[in-house]
């Protein structure tokens, strides 16, 4: 935790009264009251992910029914897509580089977030990515992919840790629910996921027709997939400029997408 703010020293001391709360927040922070020069806040560390922002908000109304002081919480590092949530709503917040305190002062970076380092998504978070794409949802809750995805619950988790470091998914929590959940929509998302997805087509070959069983797959079946999920995002809107796409348009990535997937014109 940090030392000292604005070349203000903090002093921390224990906060005993988590026995007031709910379970559920009392096991989600360490507590601490902390003083920043002559003035007292709380400080909390939050054990796993943090909740929604209307559970936040709920949150911090209960424990200042308790103690009534601001209530900061502490966090190792933050997005921009939760920074921008939580400055809007007026709660603060400290990390090494970023500080939030409305009732003292503020310190933001705009230093552009370091270039992360493209991996291709593990068998495991491609197919829990698949399924959030799939499911029409703007917020997926992982209890439910876990109930359909063939993958243990720590293998889930790896997966949403690797979804989470490609900043396309805010991860957080809604009660003791985690869920997943992304700025963009279905269409932005593939385009911008694209460089982390592996082709599932090792190579291509031949056979006679006369090997074919029904447990086979034809590619004209997977081009209908492709011409079901462009007429589901037809009426999406789409940015291209935020995907760095230029010189193009939505019709005419649509129809080429058509065009590549021999299906039939889109009308």
């Amino acid at each position: 935790m940090l030392t000292s703010v604005f070349g203000i020293s903090i002093k921390y001391e224990a906060w005993n009264q988590q026995d007031s709360l709910p379970v559920y927040i009392a096991g989600s922070y360490d507590f601490h009251t902390a003083y920043i020069g002559n003035k007292r806040c709380m400080i909390l560390i939050p054990i796993e992910e943090l909740a929604t922002l209307p559970a936040l908000k709920k949150q911090i109304t209960k424990i200042q029914q308790i103690d009534n002081v601001p209530v900061v919480f502490g966090l190792a590092a933050i997005s921009n897509y939760r920074r921008k949530s939580l400055i809007e709503n007026n709660i603060p917040f400290i990390t090494d580089k970023q500080v939030f305190l409305p009732f003292i002062g503020t310190m933001l970076t705009d230093e552009k977030e370091p270039l992360k380092q493209i991996e291709k998504f593990v068998y495991s978070t491609q197919q829990l990515f698949l399924f959030y794409l799939y499911s029409k949802k703007k917020r997926l809750y992982i209890s439910e992919a876990g109930k359909v995805l063939p993958f243990t619950a720590m293998t889930l988790t790896r997966a949403v840790r690797q979804l989470e470091a490609t900043d396309l998914f805010l991860v957080a929590k809604d009660g003791v629910n985690k869920f997943i959940e992304s700025k963009y929509n279905r269409y932005e998302l593939l385009e911008k996921a694209k460089v982390y997805l592996s082709t599932p087509v090792r190579r291509t070959g031949y056979i006679d027709k006369t090997q074919i069983t029904e447990n086979m797959v034809f590619a004209g079946e997977i081009a209908e997939d492709m011409k079901k999920f462009l007429s589901e995002i037809a009426d999406e809107t789409v940015d291209f400029k935020s995907l760095g796409i230029r010189g193009t348009d939505k019709q005419k990535m649509t129809d080429l997408l058509y065009q590549r997937y021999g299906l039939k014109e889109n009308t």
